[in-house]
């Protein structure tokens, strides 16, 4: 139970921290184009299926995706759309823990930028990333202004936990080789967005899927 506590509180910290820690865009690596794309199954939220859809020209950003979350039956209950337009590659070399799987991913490209989100008119609860229950964004069915970040792993690069004797989560190994995710890249994006029940902005708050298409030019 510590273990499982300490993980979340950290997750918590570590998304309002970085949210609030600006970032400087890097500078190009000389590839003209990235095209990305992840269609199916979400990775977190049982009944949910996402397309998500992304330009990086240099440093560039251009972001769609969408959300729908169905019940038992097969119903829609909640659907999110968003876009991004002109959002920065802040840098290639992000990393972070992740509850779901009990890793550390590592070298993930953190985008962020204004753009939009748009929500079904619903109140619906979520247990988040495998970590606590929040609030999903309700914006009563209207494209409202929301800060939208992407974290993008195009290999899959991680470090699985490793903790101290007294069950706290270490930092990652980074002297290490990492290891390679066998399902393959993964994609993340939604809205920074004030959650009830922690009492602040957390985010990304939207769908995760496996890349089906990574293409650099």
């Amino acid at each position: 139970m510590k273990i499982k506590i300490t993980i979340a509180f950290i997750i918590a910290s570590f998304l309002i921290i970085a949210i609030a820690s600006p970032v400087k865009a890097v500078k190009s690596n000389g590839t003209l184009m990235t095209d990305i794309m992840a269609k199916g199954d979400d990775l977190d939220i049982t009944g949910a299926t996402n397309f998500i859809m992304a330009k990086i020209i240099d440093n560039k950003a251009h972001v769609e995706f969408q959300s729908k979350i169905y019940n038992d039956l097969g119903e829609k209950i909640y659907e999110m759309k968003g876009k991004l337009k002109n959002g920065l590659l802040l840098t290639t070399e992000f990393y972070f823990p992740c509850p779901l799987f009990n890793v550390w991913w590592i070298n993930v490209w953190y985008i962020e930028g204004e753009g939009e989100l748009k929500t079904t008119d619903t109140d619906i609860q979520i247990f988040f990333r495998n970590s606590f229950i929040i609030t999903f964004p309700n914006t009563e069915g209207k494209y409202k202004s929301a800060n939208i970040v992407m974290l993008f792993s195009p290999k899959a690069e991680y470090y699985e936990f490793e903790f101290d004797s007294e069950g706290n989560l270490l930092p990652p190994p980074i002297n290490e080789e990492p290891k390679i995710w066998e399902q393959g890249g993964w994609v993340i994006v939604g809205a920074i967005w004030y959650v009830p029940e922690l009492g602040a902005e957390i985010g990304p708050i939207g769908p995760a899927s496996y890349l089906t298409k990574y293409m650099e030019k």
